[in-house]
């Protein structure tokens, strides 16, 4: 089974004034995927390399059968899990909740319980703040959530669209450098300040009558305009916990140039370090890989940088299932 990757592009309303907070923008790509089979066995088995993500799975697995899985006979906890491919980790790309959703829908399959996604979610500790991933990992496409009620746990998907065919997303990632992520996550939403509601009130006018329409209609203009505010909103009021409105200073220098080519849609996925910037084609994206590959040979603080083109995906999750 393997889930696509998603970009993060950012909240609609972060202080929740109005009865709902967080609310997510975001877009499942291509090329970063994580990719699991599995069969049942006697005993839990993992098997990759990394010996730290091999115990996050067997944690996951059971965790699985504490909840999901609780009416299996412990007799029947058992499993073998092959990990072929993972999202890069803490880089803004969602890995932790699709590598929960792969292994919670592949025991769920093999056991034979019927269980949608956001139950799965929902149970193993995923999206708690965003359903971009849950949403993504059902159907792909542009996505964007409700956020939550006080006593909500998932958020409804009210938009998911499929992307312009033609668009590409130039990525521009540090491995050198994570994103936050876990007790340090936490304490940033606790700890800053309330956001605006006056810049919630941009951020959702200008989701709903320029960024929509602009993805349904295939204008480039319109869509980066719409982002990139919304993206300095956003970024600006995360800057006292990142170190900025980008969370890598490398990726950030990228990001500048690329407007200073004239690249107005320019993005953060989630906290970083990934930088995205949308182009009209493939060869834009081309043209302008090759332009910022010039500028990194020229300046030596950013030569652990990595840039490469994704599109979007608009299938989601792919479960192919093998008769034994």
């Amino acid at each position: 089974m393997s889930a696509p990757a998603r970009l993060h592009l950012g909240f609609l309303d972060l202080n929740g004034e109005m009865g709902r907070r967080f609310g997510s923008i975001g877009l499942a790509v291509s090329d970063f995927e994580t990719t699991i089979t599995g069969q049942l066995t006697d005993v839990i088995t993992v098997h990759h390399a990394d010996d730290a993500l091999c115990q996050r799975v067997h944690d996951i697995v059971l965790h699985f059968y504490q909840t999901l899985g609780h009416a299996i006979p412990t007799t029947e906890h058992g499993v073998t899990l092959s990990i072929i491919n993972t999202i890069p980790s803490h880089a803004g790309l969602g890995s932790g909740t699709q590598l929960a959703l792969v292994i919670g829908t592949i025991l769920s399959r093999l056991h034979g319980l019927s269980i949608d996604t956001k139950e799965i979610a929902l149970q193993l500790g995923r999206g708690m703040r965003s359903g971009i991933g849950i949403a993504t990992f059902d159907h792909g496409g542009f996505v964007v959530d409700g956020g939550l009620k006080p006593n909500t746990s998932v958020p409804p998907t009210l938009f998911q669209y499929p992307f312009p065919e033609d668009w590409r997303i130039v990525l521009v990632r540090d491995p050198m450098h994570q994103g936050m992520h876990g007790e340090q996550e936490k304490s940033a939403f606790t700890n800053l300040p309330v956001f605006p509601t006056t810049d919630a009130q941009t951020i959702c006018h200008l989701t709903l009558m320029q960024l929509l329409p602009a993805v349904m209609e295939a204008d480039l203009a319109d869509f980066g305009e719409a982002l990139t505010c919304i993206q300095c909103l956003i970024g600006d009021h995360f800057a006292p916990a990142q170190g900025g409105r980008f969370s890598s200073p490398a990726v950030a220098a990228i990001l500048t140039h690329a407007t200073q080519l004239g690249h107005n849609a320019i993005a953060q996925s989630s906290w970083g370090p990934t930088g995205c910037i949308f182009v009209e084609s493939p060869a834009a994206a081309i043209q302008l890989t090759a332009a910022l590959n010039d500028y990194m040979h020229t300046q030596s603080l950013l030569d652990d940088l990595i840039i490469n083109t994704v599109q979007s995906n608009h299938q989601g999750a792919v479960i192919t299932q093998t008769a034994v």
